[in-house]
């Protein structure tokens, strides 16, 4: 069987004075249905721009250039939304038209698409909202969106992108503004309607632990290229990337007495098409000259991908629970 979605060297180009750059290179992925893919970097590497392209909703200025876009065995258009597909934004305030009531987001592709009536399309944003959990549907359904939370917001974002029968989510960092408790609520809602509906979930964070509680698989992406790929629990115990292994150094821990926080020191490099090599290269400890001739994704002895060429070095030293030296 076909994953849901199958993205196959997609590169998004963005022409500039100083010529051409790429926020996203040659990248590769798949989500199956009633699955969920966690995407994590650190802001900029990329992200935000693959799931727009994806969506088929990239900003002016940046296109597709190389690639393909399947869901469900079939070929989207980059350029242009696909029904199949929906999409869920960080903000929830600025998600919404503020003049525009909840029951008008949630029915406005029903309505536009379908020319579902006017009741109906009140029936079906009332079911809409008491499957997303949000009680006294009936009266919400005509609020406005300075009138809910955060949480019951984001909340009406996820009914409108359900709306109109979605077989892919694509979630870009929905739960930055919330806090944690509202974020873990968010978190059980997805998984319960990834069940329930069979979707599959491609989700986008620079919250790797957060992946870790809801995510079959991770992709770790730095500066427009997947580094390293594998199932949750071998990424987040066995890294075999530095980058990774870095991202996981930054996150706080509660049971740890650092004073400070551990920062990846250096910035991502220019994209463009000439750069060769490992982008992390620059920013890494534990270079060698073989970096400058690094190649795509491979697998490492765990199993799970990592495109380091010392990758089969640093999970036998994370499975020994020793620091890469």
């Amino acid at each position: 069987m076909n994953p849901l979605l199958e993205v196959d060297g997609l590169s998004v180009a963005a022409p500039g004075r100083r010529g051409t750059t790429y926020p996203v290179r040659d990248v590769s992925l798949t989500v199956e249905g009633r699955g969920t893919v966690g995407v994590v970097g650190e802001s900029g590497c990329g992200k935000s721009t693959l799931l727009r392209a994806i969506a088929g909703v990239l900003p002016r200025g940046l296109r597709a250039v190389e690639g393909t876009v399947r869901v469900d065995g079939r070929e989207v258009d980059t350029r242009r939304p696909s029904g199949e597909v929906a999409m869920i934004f960080q903000d929830p305030m600025t998600g919404l038209n503020p003049v525009m009531t909840v029951g008008e987001h949630v029915a406005e592709v029903p309505r536009r698409r379908d020319g579902l009536g006017r009741r109906a399309a009140h029936d079906l944003a009332v079911h809409l909202l008491q499957e997303v959990g949000i009680e006294d549907a009936e009266h919400r359904v005509d609020a406005y969106p300075h009138e809910l939370s955060g949480g019951l917001r984001q909340r009406v974002l996820i009914a409108a992108a359900l709306s109109g029968s979605p077989r892919l989510l694509l979630c870009d960092e929905p739960t930055t503004a919330l806090d944690v408790t509202v974020q873990a609520r968010f978190v059980a809602l997805l998984g319960r309607l990834v069940e329930d509906r069979g979707l599959g979930v491609l989700y986008v964070t620079h919250d790797l632990p957060l992946l870790g509680t809801m995510c079959d698989r991770i992709d770790v992406m730095y500066a427009g290229q997947v580094v390293e790929r594998g199932s949750t629990r071998e990424v987040l115990q066995h890294p075999a990337h530095p980058y990774t292994e870095a991202l996981l150094a930054a996150a706080p821990r509660m049971d740890s007495r650092r004073a400070r926080l551990v920062s990846i020191p250096g910035r991502p490099p220019v994209l463009l098409a000439d750069t060769a090599g490992c982008r992390f290269a620059p920013r890494c400890p534990h270079a060698v000259d073989a970096c400058d001739a690094a190649g795509p994704l491979g697998p490492g002895t765990s199993g799970h991908e990592s495109a380091c060429v010392r990758r089969d070095e640093l999970e036998a030293r994370s499975e020994r629970g020793v620091a890469w030296r």
